[in-house]
């Protein structure tokens, strides 16, 4: 419990200084700008998820206790009721003809981004793959920025060869 709550807390703060680099806009953001952004928001964030590695793999190992996760889930969330403030606040004052309302309930919405963000790191930590904090950025940009579908799209399934280890295009 002590290590989960230094984990937690460390992650809270880590979020907080990475919300500064997006202090910095008076304007909806296009996508190139949300993944350069990416790029800087969460430099702390995936620097203390990478310290705390090893022991996040045993505490959020597929047998562990839901509780870390769960707590992880709840402050990303909390934190992105922040970021999307700075991020897309000025978009939903100013509406673009570009932009259309969803169907999706806002809370969905915000469980859907939380929880991409979240599986990404929770699925790094667990991997035995080695790519590099930077890649790791890179991944949660084109996750922010890209639909599921238009991720999808992407793979080529002709070079996968085993389905049950997938291949890193994010590698460094």
């Amino acid at each position: 419990m002590e290590i989960e709550g230094a984990i937690i807390t460390d992650l809270q703060e880590a979020l907080k200084e990475d919300r500064k680099c997006l202090t910095q806009h008076s304007s909806f953001p296009d996508k190139e700008e949300i993944f350069r952004l990416s790029q800087e928001s969460f430099t702390h964030t995936v620097q203390v998820c990478s310290d705390y590695r090893e022991v996040s793999r045993i505490l959020l190992s597929p047998n562990s206790d839901i509780n870390l996760l769960t707590q992880i889930k709840r402050i990303t969330y909390s934190e992105f009721m922040h970021w999307g403030k700075l991020l897309f606040y000025f978009n939903s004052q100013h509406h673009s003809t570009n932009v259309h309302p969803s169907p999706i309930p806002v809370d969905y919405l915000f469980e859907i981004y939380t929880g991409t963000l979240t599986n990404i790191i929770v699925h790094w930590v667990r991997s035995d793959d080695r790519i590099s904090t930077s890649a790791l950025r890179e991944i949660m940009g084109y996750a922010q920025t890209h639909s599921p579908v238009e991720l999808i799209y992407s793979i080529n399934f002709d070079e996968q060869a085993d389905p049950d280890q997938p291949s890193h295009h994010f590698n460094s």
